[in-house]
């Protein structure tokens, strides 16, 4: 096996298994394009130098021109996912110059099987052999096509493009690797460019490798993701260990920590909060089990309070009773935020719950008394009345206002003293 077949071979190779890599990133979280479209660079860079390879091992004209034609369909792929990668992935770049370099490419595409043999020649007149890495390769010799200056000139958009996409990184400040790969990127493809322009033109006898160069593309790209996936598993980390931290501390204050998933119907709960609420430790929860524990009169004021935070600012607050599994009914004060995602739309709601059973009772033992108080008052038949050490009325029957024709609002502000100077 010759060196051209092992190099071009290892670069197919390692460019399908970065695809195959960040493919199935992409498939379990459907919603970050940018593997897909890293994915897609990959196997279309690995296309490009598979037809390298096979055009430099090409022994007739038509072998060639057919390798040539299918050629445009890898760079087409390389070429709209470079340019949708870099919208997503950096967030520069300006919108319809990237339509038009995809556009032209599309066109490009649409006249290489219009054309025969393909875009790039009118006529192949012969293969020129030349030495390369100790082999003898095929280089296509013949009449140049114009219409490939269609191709070209999205090529040129590109590099104008990626200059765009540069030059915004750095007035934007954006962190130092990001805009080295976009310089990286650059580099590449214009020397990819470059060898395009000076081969198909018959200004140079090298045969075709722009796949090497795309390949340098795909690297620089795979490095700067790699580095994002550490600072994310990084941070993750973090994340972890403060809501850990946050956990513990709610726990200790006797709060249970829970989040709702809107989306999926599921929610998590710490472990204090899945035992103020009667739940096992592994059971699984969802909001139709968390309802059969709610008090039935209170259901209603629970779904309430959720709409009304998933409607407006997104705070959430909700008092209600829960029948727990002995039959013990418990109030529980809840408080919580939403969190909104694409298009405004709620997708989960992170809150804590405490147990308010005793402040409940104190509050309705000081109720009774109150009402107590005020029915031994009102059932005396003459004027009976409180009040401190400075004079203020603080407590008097009806029968006190129906002598002193003062209201209720009136004798708030009342002092003994004041009857006497009347």
């Amino acid at each position: 096996m010759s060196w051209v077949t092992i190099i071009w071979s290892m670069v197919a190779a390692a460019c399908l298994t970065l695809a195959v890599v960040q493919g199935l990133v992409w498939f379990q979280r459907r919603s970050q394009w940018v593997h897909l479209l890293f994915a897609l660079a990959a196997i279309g860079t690995a296309g490009l130098t598979f037809c390298e390879l096979w055009l430099m091992q090409a022994e007739t004209i038509g072998e060639a021109g057919r390798v040539i034609r299918w050629g445009h369909l890898p760079f087409w792929v390389i070429t709209l996912s470079l340019v949708g990668f870099m919208r997503l992935y950096m967030r520069a770049g300006r919108l319809w110059l990237a339509w038009i370099i995809c556009g032209l490419r599309t066109l490009s595409l649409i006249l290489d099987f219009s054309f025969t043999p393909n875009l790039n020649f009118r006529e192949i007149t012969g293969l020129r052999h030349v030495s390369f890495l100790g082999e003898t390769v095929s280089i296509p010799q013949g009449i140049p096509n114009p219409w490939m200056l269609v191709g070209q000139i999205s090529l040129l958009l590109f590099l104008v493009f990626l200059v765009d996409v540069a030059i915004t990184l750095w007035r934007r400040g954006e962190r130092r690797s990001l805009l080295m790969l976009s310089l990286a990127m650059l580099f590449f493809i214009a020397m990819a460019t470059g060898q395009f322009m000076l081969v198909f033109w018959g200004l140079s006898t090298a045969p075709m490798t722009p796949g090497l160069f795309f390949v340098g593309v795909v690297a620089v790209m795979a490095w700067d993701m790699s580095r994002d996936a550490l600072r994310a598993a990084q941070l993750a980390d973090d994340l972890r260990e403060s809501e850990q931290q946050m956990t513990m501390a709610a726990e200790a204050a006797n709060l249970g920590v829970w989040v709702r998933d809107l989306t999926l119907n599921k929610i998590w709960a710490s472990e204090r909060w899945r035992v103020l609420f009667g739940f096992s430790p592994t059971e699984p929860l969802n909001l139709e089990k968390f309802l059969q524990r709610l008090h039935p009169d209170d259901r209603d004021i629970f779904q309430e309070a959720v709409a009304k935070a998933t409607s407006a600012d997104g705070r959430y607050l909700a008092e209600f009773r829960v029948v727990l599994p002995d039959g013990q009914m418990r109030w529980f004060i809840s408080r919580g935020r939403v969190e909104f995602g694409g298009g405004g739309k709620a997708v989960r709601i992170r809150g804590i719950s405490a147990d308010i059973t005793e402040r409940k009772r104190t509050e309705e033992a000081n109720r009774n008394e109150t009402e107590l108080m005020a029915a031994v008052f009102n059932s005396i038949p003459g004027m009976l009345y409180l009040y401190t050490e400075d004079g203020r009325l603080i407590r008097w029957n009806r029968q006190h206002e129906v002598m002193t024709g003062y209201s209720a609002e009136e004798l708030l502000n009342f002092r003994i003293e004041d009857w006497f100077d009347e």
